[in-house]
């Protein structure tokens, strides 16, 4: 009895842990809202570029992007920690001025490492931004910024990120903004963070932390229980990362999740 009554009680706990944000409805009008990855990138733009994004707002597709500092405290818009996949260069992004990050070449194609402000100028309102803030060394000042950048902005956006603490932020500073928690499979933690980090972050433990509007899950995970979990209990609107082909796609459509896509440009919309 006593064994049956302790299990209750601990599954009661993981629920209002892993439980979203009581205002999650609010994110609804984004389900099936498609966006690029990165932009529209391929076919002769890099990958989170002005050329990127310029194609994306031609196609009609939301824009995925990345943002984080500078040495110099300018926000870019550029994935990676460090330089080295997309220029050759190892250094962080962090240790490197933005003049000197502007005049490098990409992978992939034409373009330069942009700052956020003139990306959202060029996007100008035209699609919907889904804005990751990715974790380093002034996390909370990124958050602040970007925020304070945001407010200006005449377009529809939404910010998530892999760190519950910079999406705590948002909770407590800027509740008007749609937040989300990107999640990853226990695998991607573990050497990282360790056992109990890769617990805590793959489960959603820490949504208690910034009770999130929306989760965006990892679509190539198939036995990834957190989404399914989000899904069947609680209802959260979900985005789906990385998408690569048509029949994905269309069935994050049918499940009315945000498809976040490369690859391919997908017929369906």
């Amino acid at each position: 009895m006593w064994i049956l009554i302790a299990i209750l009680v601990l599954i009661a706990i993981g629920l209002i842990l892993i439980a979203p944000s009581p205002r999650r409805h609010r994110a609804d009008e984004w389900r099936s809202t498609p966006f690029a990855h990165r932009g529209l990138f391929g076919n002769g733009a890099a990958e989170n570029t002005p050329e990127a994004f310029e194609c994306a707002c031609k196609a009609g597709f939301g824009i995925e992007l990345d943002v984080q500092f500078s040495r110099d405290g300018v926000i870019v818009v550029f994935h990676d920690d460090d330089l080295k996949r997309m220029t050759g260069d190892p250094r962080r992004v962090d240790e490197v001025d933005f003049a000197e990050l502007e005049s490098m070449a990409l992978a992939g194609g034409s373009g330069h490492i942009p700052r956020f402000e003139d990306v959202l100028k060029l996007v100008d309102g035209r699609v919907p931004l889904l804005v990751e803030l990715k974790t380093g060394r002034r996390n909370a000042e990124l958050c602040r910024q970007t925020h304070e950048m945001l407010k200006g902005y005449r377009g529809r956006y939404i910010v998530e990120s892999f760190n519950p603490l910079m999406m705590r932020w948002f909770k407590k500073n800027a509740p008007e903004t749609l937040r989300g928690q990107l999640v990853g499979k226990w695998t991607d933690y573990l050497s990282t963070l360790g056992t109990p980090g890769a617990f805590l972050l793959s489960s959603l433990a820490l949504n208690a932390l910034s009770r999130p509007d929306f989760v965006a899950y990892d679509v190539s995970a198939e036995h990834f229980p957190a989404p399914h979990i989000q899904r069947a209990l609680f209802h959260t609107p979900l985005a789906a990362w990385t998408v690569r082909d048509e029949r994905t796609f269309k069935a994050c459509l049918e499940r009315r999740e945000m498809p976040i896509f490369e690859g391919f440009i997908p017929k369906s919309k």
